[in-house]
């Protein structure tokens, strides 16, 4: 893994997230028919509240995540990333109401552990778990001791089991692009292990096995066409067996294409910022950040500021051997 890899994953997670900003919510009908399909930055038009290249709290919260990751230890991390997220909040930007009520609670003084959703199994645990996945990497930690601290940061807004393994789920695939380049990356494998890693890490939070389900049933269909496999994810909305499912679903069917790939999630609609943002991030870590287009590099909001924040989360993580 190298610093190339590091911002592959981070600045990636910012690029799906822009790419997906105009149509979120947009069914895949009304991108075509409005949008002409979605292939490059675009404006804003439903809700005309961002321009072009611009990002959402997708992006935010997961260097919000990096952060914390590259200043404090693990047993640090709740509390850290509670005060992180308290302090975005004059920059929010669209936060869904159950986490902008999370957000809220910690502001007011509720633990860190008990401000999140238990209520909504949603994707926005995952969407902010990519730098835990290289983490791990870099760390190479045991399970066990891997999904105490990534579930315990992903706890403080997102309490509920199936928004929790989803995440767990994103961070494990970010960790297996990250020790498997390109090359030696194989997508059976990769299936195999996403299914088993989130069986366990299900175990692990009780019995909601929806997450593994819809993984298990995806097994079969990675070679279908985006809206097949969107329609047996039930669709790619916020809900945590539907949108991150489908996100890496559709990273298992062509990781070589990066910029098919990406654009292909993002045009079937739903959740659009966010399943950009999760095949961003997981095309990104299996890229690296210079396989990305010029035009998505420099027509990226904040650019600059965004490659040197993870420029330090790399240094952080990567032994000095290992750092490109």
């Amino acid at each position: 893994m190298t610093s190339d890899t590091c911002l592959g994953t981070l600045l990636g997670t910012a690029v799906g997230d822009a790419l997906g900003m105009p149509v979120e919510g947009l069914s895949h009908q009304n991108i075509r028919t409005y949008y002409k399909g979605i292939k490059e930055y675009r404006d804003d038009d439903k809700r005309g509240d961002f321009d072009a290249g611009q990002w959402t709290d997708d992006t935010q919260f997961t260097f919000a995540v990096a952060r914390v990751v590259a200043t404090a230890t693990p047993t640090q991390w709740p509390a850290e990333a509670a005060m992180e997220y308290t302090s975005l909040q004059d920059k929010a930007r669209r936060w869904g109401p159950t986490t902008r009520a999370a957000i809220e609670r910690l502001a007011t003084g509720t633990p860190p552990l008990e401000a999140g959703s238990a209520e909504r199994p949603t994707d926005g645990a995952a969407m902010r778990a990519a730098p835990l996945g290289l983490w791990w990497a870099a760390t190479d930690a045991d399970r066990s001791t891997a999904f105490s601290a990534i579930s315990n940061i992903l706890r403080v807004t997102h309490a509920h089991p199936a928004a929790l393994a989803a995440g767990w789920g994103q961070a494990a695939a970010t960790r297996y692009c990250a020790t498997h380049p390109l090359g030696d990356f194989d997508p059976a494998d990769f299936w195999s292990h996403l299914v088993d890693t989130t069986v366990w890490g299900e175990s692990q939070l009780g019995n909601d096995t929806r997450v593994s389900d819809r993984l298990k049933r995806l097994s079969d269909q990675l070679h279908e066409f985006p809206l097949d496999l969107r329609d047996e994810c039930n669709g790619a909305g916020i809900a945590a067996d539907e949108a991150w499912p489908f996100a890496v679903a559709m990273v298992a069917r062509a990781p070589e294409l990066l910029e098919n790939t990406l654009l292909s999630g993002i045009n079937v609609g739903g959740d659009a910022d966010t399943t950009g943002a999760m095949m961003g991030a997981l095309l990104g870590t299996l890229h690296g950040w210079d396989a990305f287009p010029d035009e998505w590099k420099n027509g990226l909001e904040a650019t600059e500021h965004l490659r040197q924040q993870a420029q330090t989360f790399a240094k952080s993580i990567l032994r000095p051997t290992s750092a490109a």
